[in-house]
């Protein structure tokens, strides 16, 4: 452990990385529960219809009820702990975020170095970009001199005008005009759709005399909609991308963890302790001589069952008697 703490530093905003993979991990949880609720289930099915086929527990149909009692009991009383430990199982892989396991750190360091590569070629590109526009720009700056001057030579107004824009500050040179010069940089440079409002601008300073101030001043305000649509940029489009994938490499090794634990989990606390202490648990609970009576009662068909097979004997005999009779009487 160093300076950085129990997890080395990543690329990426760590912060943003632990809140969303916790998010998908707690997201386990719930068809983990499941699981175990589908094996309790399963096993009462066991249950139920394990001794269906038994003649001697369909003989004592209370002894059958107490049994399936008791054991019914049993796995109840399991539950909390299977559930309590499936639970932990996830709270365990949420309390610490291990970007050290060796799975995830193949992945992070090949990310990274996407990531150097990424930022490297886009450094590239934008001083290619740089030198193109440098040797194109260049031969046209004369070009362009010459065909703005004109354009800038002054036009005679009657004046009325040239009073008017005089006493607004029409007439100012560029360099000492406050519009021109922030229209030509500082504020709007940051915003590309308020850099053509130039040809605007002398109509906007008599609108703002003449209008309302409020009215021109909101409008001012007024954030251009490309500042509000603005898309992501390179670098926060590759670092979404990295976060992407690194939650997604972090949550297939937790899942692939807890898919292996909570097997193990089920069957340590619930099913083979079940099977371990049903035998000692039916004992304590059925082997007392006050309750022998009760348990041992048949039910009611087992004595019409009995009465008839009872009958049907005597009279089975009673017929064996008589052939018996028949074959060893002799005909003169």
């Amino acid at each position: 452990m160093s300076i950085q703490g129990p997890r080395p530093a990543l690329f990426v905003p760590e912060i943003s990385f632990e809140l969303l993979v916790k998010r998908q991990i707690r997201r386990l949880e719930e068809p983990s529960l499941r699981c175990v609720e589908l094996v309790h289930e399963e096993m009462q099915r066991i249950v139920q219809h394990s001794f269906t086929q038994v003649m001697e527990v369909k003989r004592f149909p209370r002894l059958h009820d107490k049994i399936v009692e008791v054991v019914t009991n049993l796995l109840l009383r399991r539950l909390p702990s299977t559930n309590e430990m499936v639970e932990n199982l996830v709270a365990i892989e949420l309390s610490y975020i291990n970007t050290n396991h060796p799975d995830f750190t193949d992945s992070a360091s090949l990310f990274s170095s996407v990531a150097m590569n990424h930022e490297m070629e886009r450094k590239r590109a934008s001083a290619n970009r740089l030198a193109q526009s440098s040797l194109v720009n260049g031969p046209l700056e004369g070009v362009r001199s010459q065909t703005s001057t004109p354009e800038a030579s002054p036009i005679h107004r009657p004046d009325k005008d040239t009073s008017v824009n005089t006493s607004f500050g029409a007439s100012l040179p560029a360099d000492k005009n406050p519009a021109s010069s922030a229209s030509s940089g500082g504020f709007t440079s940051w915003f590309p759709g308020m850099r053509n409002t130039g040809a605007q601008s002398s109509v906007d300073r008599t609108s703002a005399v003449v209008g309302p101030t409020k009215s021109s001043a909101t409008e001012e305000m007024a954030l251009p909609s490309t500042f509000r649509q603005r898309g992501l940029t390179d670098r926060e489009q590759m670092d979404s991308d990295i976060i992407r994938k690194l939650i997604k490499s972090y949550f297939m090794i937790v899942r692939k963890s807890i898919q292996d634990s909570v097997p193990k989990a089920i069957m340590c606390f619930l099913v083979n302790f079940v099977k371990e202490r049903i035998q000692s648990e039916l004992v304590e609970k059925l082997y007392k001589s006050e309750i022998f009576e009760r348990l041992l009662e048949e039910a009611e068909q087992m004595h019409i069952k009995r009465k008839e097979a009872t009958e049907m004997l005597k009279a089975l005999q009673r017929a064996g008697h008589i052939i018996s009779e028949v074959r060893d009487t002799h005909i003169w």
